[in-house]
């Protein structure tokens, strides 16, 4: 059992799951990925898909797509695909003024679009239009063909094992992030070389993303007493916290970790035989 929270390599972090992606992608004969990008964990899910679909000759069949909530700056056309940012203000949201521009840079065959509205703000209508996009390309005659996207979730290993992800999410097609903690993500993404601003966002506040004091600001804390509870880590480890942190972030594990459980279990299903023969 390690004594510390292990230390990824990188690069070599970073190469797997891009194989992974590869690898699964070939597989499932998947003709394009479509990522919701509004944080590090979709940053690096998109660099990721990016990279291994360029791999697969497709560069330009992965799709980065932002959702704007009305208010948040001046706005471009509805659906405006964000090619060129000249058209946008600097006023406008950090994800599409500072992450876009970056994203266009790494990989500048995919393709990044912008939306806007007032009710996206809600996560089901998020990703209710997430799912429509990915066949919006395909007629009914095609049955699919080679013009879908596979939704490409963003979960992380601290998500998952907190249950602090939405049911909806669990429809996605590739899930490539599954076993990197929060902290592990933005390593990664600061190797990476994405724009600070990301990084920091991800220790900051944000009530509309869930994201409240505790996970914002005990974030590493909080990645290694999930590790502890899963018997990665030594106890030990925990036990040189002062009192006040130890307690503020088992509280904060273990209350989310129950408010959370229904989302391991469900769909519910019939445990018992419910089709009654007649006699």
């Amino acid at each position: 059992m390690r004594e510390k929270p292990r230390k990824l390599d990188l690069s070599a972090t970073f190469e797997a799951i891009v194989q992974w992606v590869e690898k699964t992608a070939r597989a499932q004969n998947a003709p394009g990925a479509i990522i919701g990008v509004s944080g590090t964990d979709s940053i690096l899910a998109f660099l990721a898909s990016a990279a291994a679909f360029e791999r697969m000759g497709k560069a330009d069949r992965v799709l980065g797509v932002h959702y704007a909530v009305d208010g948040e700056g001046a706005l471009p056309p509805q659906g405006k695909v964000a090619a060129g940012f000249s058209c946008i203000s600097a006023e406008f949201n950090w994800v599409v003024n500072d992450i876009f521009p970056f994203l266009a840079q790494k990989a500048p065959m995919a393709r990044l679009e912008v939306y806007h509205g007032r009710d996206f703000d809600n996560d089901a209508i998020r990703w209710g239009h997430l799912f429509a996009r990915a066949v919006r390309d395909t007629g009914a005659a095609q049955s699919l063909g080679q013009s879908h996207f596979f939704p490409v979730g963003t979960r992380n290993a601290t998500e998952d094992y907190l249950g602090t992800y939405s049911q909806i999410s669990k429809a996605v097609s590739l899930q490539p992030l599954n076993d990197l903690y929060k902290s592990e993500v933005l390593a990664l993404c600061e190797y990476l070389g994405v724009p600070q601003i990301a990084l920091d966002k991800s220790r900051t506040v944000d009530c509309d993303c869930g994201r409240f004091d505790t996970a914002a600001h005990y974030l590493d804390a909080v990645d290694a007493f999930i590790m502890s509870e899963q018997g990665a880590l030594s106890k030990a480890y925990i036990r040189n916290w002062g009192k006040e942190t130890r307690a503020r972030v088992m509280e904060f594990v273990l209350e989310e970790r129950a408010r959370n459980a229904f989302r391991t279990q469900t769909p519910y299903k019939p445990d018992i035989a419910l089709a009654v023969e007649m006699e």
